[in-house]
């Protein structure tokens, strides 16, 4: 009922002691490695990329133990759910929280928050409409007042940005030979009149074969040859892959430093708020070491690695059934790339030969040309 006095009116108004309502804290969740998210299970992994779910901060895990909807997760011989008494005993561990929750209290909050002021407006009018008494101007201006307390913006929440560099792994050796890591470079190289195949295959391999040229160049070949003009794909040295993942960012800056320099930027798609992205960059590498930096979002990540040119050698001896030596004797090594070596064998029947495309070479002599030798165990110098 209301008073022509407000003047004595000392209770707290219903409005006002609702803002003292505590408020449980809200989950707070952390980055997951690349390596730790593609252990876990094919469903797990997809709740966690669309943002269904978020691996909860270490430190927050107790307080929402008594939650059903809070996930725990070990692994042991392979990742399974388990209750938090068992989860607790465990090292290797997360705990998976639903980010909708979040999400959809916040929204709960904010309706109850409109409903209120909906209501608290049509009893203003209903007080205007109902008396005309001395007092009662002042008791309206005190709903407004308390009215102005309780409708306020609601903050916008803010999403951290965050950065990772997976690989090349820090002051780690990375050889020049094809892998997931490392793959062949290759350009367009337009064939000019005064340049034959043989010439181009020296320049850019090393080797002078042409057959290292026209396996790349369908349609050509030593019966068929390029004519002058062609442009004809050629090996040209070697590049190597540098990986990570972000969230929160629409850019990545990449600068790499060492016997080859650069720079790159990288738009990424959209995504949703946390959700994450992975990124990747090919770049030409030499032997040599090297500094990259990356970027994003006023976050930096650093990494510095040596690559290595590997290199195969090899001590070719012949010896006949009693142990003599066959001197002056010719061989022939046959590379995996197509290419012949050829020598000849000195005084003492031996040779030492050596490339950094030896690997898996067969050798054979001219007097033994029914047969090829397999080499095996070359040694190796980095």
């Amino acid at each position: 009922m209301l008073t022509k006095d407000p003047v004595n009116d000392t209770h707290a108004h219903f409005l006002e002691q609702s803002e003292e309502t505590t408020v449980k804290n809200s989950p707070s969740f952390r980055e997951l490695s690349r390596s730790l998210l593609y252990s876990l299970p094919k469903h797990v992994q997809k709740k966690i990329q669309d943002n269904l779910f978020g691996v909860l901060d270490a430190h927050q895990v107790s307080q929402f133990r008594d939650d059903k909807r809070c996930q725990f997760w070990i692994n042991q011989n392979g990742w399974k759910r388990v209750p938090y008494s068992q989860f607790r005993h465990v090292y290797s561990r997360i705990a998976l929280y639903p980010k909708s929750a979040t999400i959809s209290k916040n929204h709960s909050s904010e309706a109850a928050s409109n409903a209120t002021s909906a209501d608290l407006r049509d009893q203003q009018a209903r007080l205007l409409q109902s008396n005309g008494c001395e007092g009662q101007p002042n008791r309206i201006d005190q709903h407004i007042t308390y009215t102005r307390r309780v409708i306020r913006p609601t903050a916008t929440q803010q999403f951290q940005p965050t950065l990772a560099l997976y690989k090349p792994v820090a002051n780690s050796k990375v050889e020049l030979k094809a892998s997931h890591q490392v793959r062949q470079n290759f350009t367009t190289h337009v064939l000019q009149a005064s340049e034959t195949v043989e010439m181009l295959a020296q320049q850019y391999t090393g080797y002078k074969n042409a057959n290292l040229i026209y396996d790349y160049n369908l349609g050509f070949s030593r019966a068929k040859p390029a004519p002058v003009g062609t442009g004809l794909i050629v090996p040209n040295g070697w590049k190597l892959n540098i990986e990570g993942s972000c969230s929160n960012c629409r850019s990545i800056d990449i600068v790499w430093q060492g016997p080859t320099n650069g720079q790159i930027t990288l738009q990424l798609e959209k995504k949703r708020p946390d959700e994450i992205s992975f990124w990747q960059h090919y770049f030409v590498v030499k032997p040599g070491v090297y500094a990259v930096t990356v970027s994003a979002s006023g976050l930096v990540e650093t990494t510095s690695f040596t690559v290595l040119q590997p290199t195969q050698e090899y001590e070719i001896e012949l010896l006949d059934q009693a142990g003599n030596p066959q001197a002056n004797m010719g061989y022939k090594i046959r590379l995996r790339n197509g290419h012949v070596v050829s020598g000849v064998l000195d005084s003492k029947g031996y040779a030492h030969v050596s490339g950094p495309d030896f690997e898996n070479a067969k050798i054979s002599f001219h007097e033994l040309d029914d047969k090829d030798w397999q080499v095996a165990s070359p040694s190796r110098n980095e």
